[in-house]
């Protein structure tokens, strides 16, 4: 099992359930005897969140969920408890490998995109380009950051991920041909350094605006101390007090590990998001025994972690501010430009994606979030006044509104996604829809996996559409070009049981 996938355990539990706190015991018992470095586990009260509950259709408490597969619901004894996560766990530790070379494929795949657009061979986007604003990148990392406490592991997991296997390290050696000129371990350290500034620099021909300028702080035979300023995940102008960069600090200690072919490990000792002039990370090779001390993080309190959440909130709706400065060009956040090359986003969604099933919920749950508290309500609300309604609206109209906002102008600025239809109404179908979405910038270019990648975007258009009908919607991904079609399509339903609440 590698920990690169870590298993999702998830415990769906209320404060009056009788049967929920031995469960909960054995199971972390179990989980603590080897295998919490990779099992997460994560509890969830229904009654706190029920959507939770909802999306997952869950009827008896407790129940336990590994990698969304429901494994238990209700009592049990002890000892059965046991033996069925011993099983369970095991069995999705091996197919987990399979997930692990399908991710491996497609990060190098995307990798291939990024040098084909840079260098101008190829254009992933034919109709809004391969630019996109930062608004899109950072508001994503943000919701992902405020919803779980996994997700910095996550981050810096994928971009370990894709420093190993993407091209990053030929691009490095173009621009220090030095590089895979030496075979002696100190030179070719110091000339990866001499990369590292290279590229976060941007002076190279293939510009990506990832960052602004990069400086060499230390250079000796085991470390490197890189700054870089104008980091795209950093450069908010807000002071959060955590790190924002662990992508970033995991592709670093990837490529470090690619090219030097020892283990290495990245920490961010400083970083824009907390209030530092740059982002300051150290990169370290390992020592033949040593491991990075990066762990899952710990079973948290649910108190620290609502509010946790709620600080990160008024973090998107004060950044929601700098962003439309930027969009209207009264203010950048960064000296030259705020656009990004997409693919600074679509390892991250990739990698996410194809870690394991559940951090597909983690996209869609976050996506949700943003949808129902981040930027554009305002405009939402014009466009309904436009109307001569009031929120909520019917479904009928909630849907028209919501194709009206995703194509809106003001929408298109960031240059997230490209054309935005919507199918008609089917008298026989009156509560189901079809959004479809062309050049989503996540993935645009992906090949063809057999599986849909934007749980992300389909978790914010949920959002979105659930101020305007004041009901959760159903809203699930039926095309992607992760399954081989030319646009993004989403169906959006509503739960048998609120189609007698809407108006019709």
């Amino acid at each position: 099992m590698s920990e690169n996938h870590p298993i999702r355990l998830v415990m769906f539990t209320s404060e009056d359930c009788l049967y929920c706190p031995p469960i909960e015991k054995i199971t972390l018992e179990v989980i603590g005897q080897g295998m919490d470095s990779f099992v997460h586990v994560h509890t969830i009260d229904v009654k706190a969140t029920p959507e939770a509950a909802t999306r997952y259709n869950i009827q008896h408490l407790p129940t336990l969920m590994i990698n969304e597969q429901i494994v238990l619901q209700g009592g049990m004894d002890d000892d059965s408890v046991r033996e069925l996560l011993w099983d369970t766990i095991m069995k999705h530790a091996v197919q987990s490998k399979e997930l692990i070379d399908q991710s491996k494929q497609s990060l190098l795949y995307l990798t291939i995109n990024f040098w084909d657009s840079l260098n101008g061979s190829k254009q992933l986007r034919q109709n809004i380009g391969d630019f996109i604003h930062l608004a899109p990148y950072q508001l994503t990392l943000l919701s992902l950051y405020s919803l779980d406490p996994l997700v910095p592991f996550l981050l810096y997991r994928a971009g370990q991920q894709l420093g190993i296997t993407g091209m990053l390290h030929h691009i490095l050696n173009l621009l220090e041909p030095r590089l895979g000129k030496t075979s002696k371990t100190q030179k070719k350290f110091r000339y990866l350094a001499d990369a590292f500034e290279l590229y976060f620099s941007d002076r190279e021909l293939l510009r990506t605006n990832f960052a602004e300028n990069a400086k060499l702080q230390s250079v000796n035979d085991r470390k490197i101390v890189l700054n870089i300023w104008g980091l795209a995940s950093a450069s908010i102008g807000i002071n959060i007090g955590e790190p924002l960069c662990d992508f970033t600090a995991g592709q670093l200690a990837g490529i470090t590990t690619a090219i030097m072919g020892t283990k290495s490990k990245c920490t961010e000792v400083q970083c824009h998001a907390m209030g530092y002039e740059y982002c300051q990370f150290e990169i370290e090779l390992l020592a033949p025994n040593e491991i990075d001390e990066r762990q899952l993080p710990s079973y948290e309190d649910k108190v620290d972690k609502a509010e946790r959440r709620e600080y990160f909130y008024e973090v998107i709706h004060e950044l929601t501010l700098k962003h439309e400065d930027s969009l209207f060009f009264r203010k950048l956040l960064r000296e030259r430009t705020d656009f990004i090359h997409v693919s600074a986003l679509q390892p991250i969604v990739v990698a996410l994606k194809l870690m394991d099933e559940f951090t597909g919920s983690i996209l869609y749950s976050s996506g949700r979030e943003l949808g129902i508290f981040g930027p554009g309500k305002e405009l939402l609300q014009k466009l309904v006044q436009r109307r001569n309604v009031q929120a909520p609206v019917d479904f009928s109209t909630g849907v028209s509104l919501l194709h009206e906002y995703l194509s809106h102008p003001a929408s298109s600025l960031t240059r997230e996604w490209g054309e935005v239809r919507l199918s008609p109404e089917d008298p026989e179908e009156p509560f189901r829809r079809v959004i479809m979405i062309e050049e989503y910038g996540a993935i645009s270019g992906i090949r063809d996996l057999g599986k849909t990648f934007c749980d992300y975007l389909a978790g914010y258009i949920a959002g979105r559409l659930q101020i305007l009908i004041g009901l959760d919607p159903i809203v699930k991904e039926i095309a992607c070009q992760g399954t081989g079609s030319p646009e993004c399509r989403f169906e959006i339903t509503v739960h048998q049981g609120q189609k007698e609440k809407t108006h019709h």
